[in-house]
Parts: structure tokens; C-alpha cells; sequence
């Protein structure tokens, strides 16, 4: 990828969604952009080092640079917890030209590592946002959806558009730990470091007894993790309650279409039903994270199945644990309000 300097062609350029944020060197404060096309939307799973496009050129743009950069039409937020459907809903919330979505933009993980790390990024909060709410279509709307590694700036985001509103996306401890059971090794292995993550960003580590704190196996670390990330979704209620709405995967994945509209109500959004029900249809028959497989509820139910029954001592011995070191600890239930009721 060839670096591109910087020129006087800022003016231009900032109004324009699709020269991009593909980067954020935060101890820098500087942004890299580079020129997207929607359908690099469409094709990336996330808009992250993952990204699928041949960028031709990036510039390189200290953020002070932004200053003038004009306020935008707040974007609408994906709050998720891991592994919970969050591409599914993202993907069938992009619909071109009425909203994008932005799946998880690598700008705003730098963000959360920053944070996790004790790094200063005041004013990069807002900066990011201004450059990640810019309409691609004229008058279009955008759902940025985070990565659940940057729910500890979830408060920023939401603080920095206060006009905005966020589905917080989440599954139940079962679905959890049995989606944990179908990952690879390699992604196992991070549970740790996410439930430590997790943990820091927020006060649920002060209220829990010391067992918790020391899991005992694989599984239990997953029901940490999980426990942490609720958390953070239950101090988002208490504090944004009356611009959040809380979504199961359940809901979701028993009836895409309805909830996706729902979701775009909520949103505010004035895109067609008809043309959200279809698009709904489409991306649920799909896997999210792999376009090109055929994949369905029923798929996700046998699949679950088979887990439940192969790991079922220990999908046991995990619940018993989390019942007695996690759940009495989480506080107030997290409120699941039917979507077609949300307003």
C-alpha cells in the first residue's frame, strides 16, 4: 500500500464519505484515509484489517486538521456483546441508498485499545464520529456498528451524538457459551484477555466474589466474559435508558424481517418495508461472515443441538459455576422489550 502525502484537497475531501478513516494512530493523533466504494461496504465483513479493497493511495491527516470538519446527521449505533448476530443485523441493515452500515471500522477498536491502555484520546472521540457519520448517499442515514472490543468507549460515542439512538445487541448465557464451543482454538484462547477487557471497562470486577475472578476452565472464562460484557450493556441502560433498546439474538434469528424493521424504526429511519423485508430475507438464508455459504435458523438450531449433546457435562458444570459467582452479582436484568414495541 503506497502512502500518499496529505495535499490542499482537504476542503473537498472531508465532505465526502467515501474517503475513509481506515486507521487512527491515536499517541500520533493522526488518521489515515483512503478512498472506499459502497460495495467495499457490501464485501467486507468488517471494516477493520479485514478490510476487502485494493486501496490505491492513503493519506495521512493529523487530526487537528478536522477541526472544521462540519458537524454530521448523527449516525444510528450497533452495540453488541461477542458473538451475538451483530453481523447478521448489520448486514441486513445496509441497504443502499436509504443507510450503510459500518461493520466494526478499525478507527474505533484504536480507540477502545487506547482506552483499555490508559491512553489520552480526548477529542479523537468526536473527531472519529464526524468522519465516520458523513452521508454516502446524499441524505442517507449510517449504522456504525462497533466492535464489541470498544464497548468501553460506548459512552463516548453516545455522549459525542446526543440526538442519536443504539440497539444493544446481546444473547443469553446458553447461546454464549454453546457459540464459544463451535469457535476455533485460536479464538478460544482470547477469552481471557476479553473478559479481563471487558472487566476494566467497567465495575462489575468491584462486585464480584474472588472465585469469580479465577475461572476455572475454558468455559467459565467464556461465562465471565459474558458476565463483564452484560455489564457494560447494563451501565449503557442506566445511564442512555431512554436512547437504547436492548435486542436478543433470539428475537432476532426467529424472525429477521420484523425485528430489522423495528430496528430501523427505532433508528428513525423512513426506508421502505418492503425493501427491508426482503434484504432481511436474503442476508438470514446467508452465513453473515461468509456470503458465499447457505446458512438458516434451522442450520444454527441442529448445530446447537450438536453441542448441547456433546458437551453437556460441561455446559453443566459452567452454568452451575455462573450461577453461583456470576449471576447474583449482574444486578437488574437487562429489559428485553419486545421490538415492535420499542419507542
Amino acid at each position: 500500500m503506497e502512502t500518499a502525502s496529505f495535499d490542499a484537497s482537504l476542503p473537498t475531501l472531508a465532505g465526502d464519505a467515501r474517503w475513509f478513516p481506515v486507521d487512527l494512530h491515536v499517541p500520533e493523533r493522526r488518521f489515515e484515509m483512503a478512498v472506499l466504494d459502497v460495495e467495499a461496504l457490501e464485501r467486507s465483513n468488517f471494516l477493520d484489517t479485514r478490510l476487502d479493497a485494493a486501496l490505491e493511495s492513503v493519506d495521512t491527516v493529523p487530526a487537528e486538521r478536522f477541526a472544521s470538519l462540519s458537524s454530521q446527521p448523527s449516525p444510528a449505533w450497533l452495540f453488541h456483546t461477542s458473538f451475538c448476530g451483530s453481523t447478521l443485523l448489520a448486514r441486513a441493515a445496509h441497504l443502499p441508498p436509504y443507510h450503510v452500515a459500518l461493520k466494526e471500522p478499525l478507527v474505533l477498536r484504536r480507540l477502545g485499545d487506547a482506552r483499555n491502555s490508559d491512553w489520552p484520546i480526548d477529542g479523537l472521540c468526536d473527531t472519529a464520529v464526524r468522519l465516520l457519520s458523513r452521508p454516502w448517499p446524499p441524505g442517507g442515514n449510517v449504522l456504525v456498528k462497533t466492535t464489541h472490543a470498544a464497548l468501553n468507549i460506548a459512552p463516548d460515542l453516545l455522549r459525542a451524538t446526543p440526538d442519536s439512538r443504539a440497539v444493544l445487541l446481546t444473547s443469553t448465557l446458553d447461546d454464549f457459551l454453546v457459540s464459544n464451543l463451535k469457535k476455533t482454538a485460536e479464538t478460544q484462547a482470547k477469552v481471557p484477555e476479553l473478559a479481563e477487557r471487558a472487566l476494566r471497562a467497567g465495575t462489575l470486577h468491584a462486585r464480584l466474589p474472588a472465585q469469580a475472578l479465577e475461572p476455572p476452565d475454558l468455559l467459565c472464562a467464556v461465562a465471565l466474559q459474558w458476565a463483564a460484557q452484560r455489564d457494560l450493556l447494563g451501565a449503557l441502560v442506566r445511564d442512555f435508558g431512554g436512547r437504547v433498546r436492548v435486542l436478543d439474538f433470539a428475537t432476532l434469528a426467529n424472525d429477521p424481517e420484523n425485528v430489522v424493521i423495528a430496528c430501523a424504526r427505532w433508528w428513525r429511519w423512513s426506508s421502505p418495508d418492503g425493501a427491508l423485508r426482503e434484504r432481511a430475507r436474503a442476508i438470514a438464508q446467508r452465513n453473515a461472515k461468509a456470503m458465499s455459504v447457505e446458512y438458516s435458523a434451522q442450520q444454527r438450531a441442529q448445530e446447537a443441538q450438536m453441542v448441547q449433546a456433546r458437551f453437556g457435562a460441561e455446559l453443566a458444570r459452567a452454568r452451575d459455576w455462573a450461577g453461583r459467582f456470576l449471576l447474583p452479582y449482574l444486578g437488574t436484568p437487562l429489559p428485553m422489550q419486545p421490538p415492535q414495541e420499542w419507542t
